[in-house]
């Protein structure tokens, strides 16, 4: 039999009660149109990422099959439904939330109690609540465009689950922060819940990047990389390092750039120090901490340090909300030898090993990168199918504490600096880059790891129901 699984949504602003999604039809209604837990619009409810990818993958693939051993059966769909349709069919409450788990849970980011605050659980519509409780429905919560994580959310996602009397296990909770599955699962060990909930690490942004790769069409192509780089290697910066927004530890990363001698060496961009300046405090001793000079700071206000602003940052003429998220600067990428990805997590006590769009950007141009992100990102890449670049790049820092991870950046970039012949030495990782190329572009036209895990999940939770 064709495999379809069902998705309810409160608001359904479209002309029948239910359509579905397969390879024969596209989902032409705008993504407004459908969605969740419309009580609280100001906690940003969204339609979930992981959905979307789903849908990107059939769209992207009208002639689809499955292979279910022993034969092969086409018809795979998604159907979407509003939550009037009351057929008796299992299904899933799909919404993505925003931002860190304190902005959609009643906690703050310590853990304590903010009164008269609502979380996602207090919002489910009571239809959606007694099919949770009877077993004849999901909860995906989806959190993928975000990798923040804190202590206290296994703990609390167990207790709301008991509060509501809902299994753990009919709960999806899918996070780009791709060290959530092992959390979850060190939680468990010690806590010993009787159900679990589905843990899911997401990459879904890469699929932004990806969509952004075939609108304007871009092709990279290792040879004529090189070729531009042998006859540039005068020209080109020696790394590439973007910083629209300021975090700390972007802050901290230009700071040792700064102190290094390697700042005018690279294609940075960071805004004016006044502009962080208030609320990213550059304590003694923090800096000390971290292996910068007590008086770093008196740097930042030399002229010419900031703002700064990337040459060749240009790709594509983008003015929606995702512009930043999706856009590939493909020039940027041509005009350096290695580009310093500085992630959206990087200290230990942020608990989380985020890998968001910045990532796949450079892997998508076939240039060599550094993550600059929290301990063990790589080992992550490597689990997503990617390759890392040791022994071209010495990869070592990615093992280490946070100051240390810091200073063996500098000293990587360092070591770049020093080969003489750089073309060569990118041409030594061809292998690897057109390889993390092959992976990338096989977005869309493979089925991603969630689209996988969701469908596995939702025919095992209900094996045996009408599906």
């Amino acid at each position: 039999m064709p495999r379809k699984i069902n998705f309810k949504f409160e608001k359904f602003e479209c002309p029948s009660p239910s359509f579905v999604i397969d390879n024969h039809h596209r989902f032409i209604a705008n993504r407004e149109q459908v969605g969740n837990f419309m009580m609280s619009e100001q906690m940003g409810f969204r339609f979930s990422q992981v959905v979307d990818g789903m849908i990107h993958y059939y769209e992207k693939n009208p002639d689809s099959k499955v292979e279910i051993l022993p034969k092969i059966v086409t018809g795979e769909t998604l159907q979407f439904k509003s939550i009037n349709v009351d057929d008796g069919e299992p299904y899933i409450i799909p919404v993505a939330v925003q931002y860190a788990p304190q902005d959609w849970a009643d906690l703050d980011y310590g853990g304590r109690q903010v009164p008269n605050k609502k979380s996602v659980f207090e919002l489910i519509n009571p239809t959606y609540l007694k099919d949770l409780q009877e077993g004849n429905a999901i909860l995906l919560i989806d959190q993928s465009v975000e990798g923040y994580n804190n202590a206290w959310l296994w703990e609390w996602f167990h207790m709301k689950c008991r509060r509501y009397n809902i299994s753990p296990a009919a709960i999806i909770y899918a996070t780009g922060d791709q060290s959530c599955a092992d959390n979850y699962e060190a939680w468990c060990s010690l806590h010993r819940p009787k159900y679990k909930m589905k843990v899911l690490p997401s990459i879904s942004l890469s699929t932004f990047v990806r969509i952004h790769y075939d609108r304007f069409n871009l092709k990279f192509n290792f040879d004529e990389l090189l070729k531009y780089k042998k006859e540039n290697a005068d020209k080109i910066y020696l790394y590439d390092c973007t910083n629209k927004r300021p975090r700390p530890q972007r802050v901290y990363n230009f700071l040792h750039l700064l102190n290094a001698g390697l700042l005018d060496k690279g294609n940075v961009s960071m805004s004016a120090y006044d502009t962080w300046a208030n609320w990213i405090v550059l304590q003694e001793s923090e800096c000390v901490r971290l292996g910068l000079p007590p008086d770093i700071e008196k740097q930042l206000i030399q002229p010419g340090v900031t703002p700064r602003e990337a040459k060749h940052n240009y790709s594509g003429d983008l003015t929606h909300y995702f512009s930043y998220v999706e856009r590939i600067l493909d020039d940027l990428y041509k005009n350096s030898w290695v580009s310093l990805v500085v992630e959206s997590s990087f200290f230990e006590h942020e608990h989380s090993k985020f890998i968001s769009e910045k990532s796949f950007k450079p892997i998508a141009a076939m240039q060599p990168f550094i993550t600059v992100g929290s301990r063990g990102t790589l080992k992550y890449f490597k689990r997503l199918g990617y390759k890392t670049f040791h022994p071209f790049i010495d990869e070592s820092y990615d093992d280490k504490p946070d100051r240390e991870r810091f200073l063996a950046i500098i000293e990587t970039l360092k070591k770049i600096e020093a080969i003489e012949d750089k073309a060569a030495w990118f041409n030594s990782m061809r292998d690897i880059l057109e390889h993390n190329h092959r992976v990338f572009t096989d977005i869309g036209s493979v089925k991603s790891i969630e689209h996988n895990e969701v469908f596995d999940y939702y025919f095992h939770y209900f094996r045996g129901k009408n599906v």
